[in-house]
């Protein structure tokens, strides 16, 4: 009898100890919000550019976040890989600071898709508390699309990076990201570049792992006349998180309205992500 009831209790008690092992809800929510999170994710998303004069604008991206760890302070990096098919006369999105406008394959002549720009961003990032985040850096633009410079920028660009996170304990998620590069080294048929990409992000979660988001990515084309310079975005989105075991999985649509864009740039864009987040929160 001493060992069924000892059997009943431990029904009871090894599952909460378990569960205490694992992450919430609430948990994942934070870590998915906080790109300066220590846990290595996977994100996979899409962007649909559309509204442009000369056409839309296809964007997969696949990409891997790889924090290394440290006592006090973390590397965060991000890697991102882009598939892009485009018409060519198209500008104000962070991958086409300017329009392609070659004879050939790409630009007003045709249909250009395939690999475009690779972007690789380091950040330093000192662990300041549970509800603050910093992160600095530096942001490597690669012009991939080699060899036909069809996409992208043509461009090996470089410049600084900055990130700012706020986190209240339950409900709210404030950020901001600011990257300016510059054009050093790529094909003489393109523009030098010197593009600022700036990011205020809004995040109010909900019960259940759901939350909705405002995530507007402005972007300032300085090389381009001061009245087709900018591409200003209002949107709003909504997510879900998904525990599966001591992971994760993020998943996100959102769809913006350019308040401001260029003449040749799109008028409004729909994203959808879908994010693998690993390791146990600390």
């Amino acid at each position: 009898m001493r060992n069924f009831f000892l059997f009943c209790i431990g029904l009871f008690v090894l599952p909460a100890q378990a569960e205490g092992l694992t992450p919430s809800l609430a948990q994942w929510q934070r870590t998915a919000q906080n790109p300066l999170s220590p846990n290595f994710s996977l994100p996979i998303e899409y962007k649909f550019h559309g509204g442009a004069p000369d056409g839309d604008v296809h964007i997969g991206s696949f990409g891997a976040i790889m924090p290394i760890r440290f006592d006090g302070w973390n590397i965060i990096n991000e890697l991102t890989l882009n598939i892009m098919g485009t018409p060519g006369d198209i500008t104000g999105i962070r991958g086409l600071p300017q329009p392609y406008t070659g004879d050939g394959h790409g630009g007003s002549d045709g249909y250009a898709a395939g690999l475009a720009d690779t972007y690789f961003t380091s950040y330093f990032s000192p662990r300041i508390n549970d509800e603050f985040s910093l992160g600095l850096g530096a942001t490597f633009v690669f012009p991939t699309d080699e060899p036909s410079r069809e996409l992208g920028s043509g461009k090996f660009s470089i410049g600084p990076a900055v990130m700012l996170v706020y986190q209240t304990p339950k409900y709210w998620t404030l950020g901001l990201q600011a990257q300016q590069i510059w054009s050093v080294i790529g094909s003489a048929e393109r523009d030098h570049v010197s593009q600022m990409i700036v990011k205020p992000t809004i995040n109010y979660n909900l019960p259940d792992g759901w939350y909705l988001q405002s995530n507007m990515e402005v972007i300032a084309n300085w090389e381009s006349p001061s009245d087709q310079r900018w591409t200003v975005p209002v949107g709003v989105g909504i997510g879900k998180i998904f525990a599966v075991g001591k992971n994760a999985i993020d998943t996100r649509i959102e769809g913006h309205y350019n308040a401001v864009t260029p003449d040749l740039g799109p008028t409004w864009s729909i994203n959808a992500s879908f994010t693998f987040i690993f390791d146990e929160l600390d």
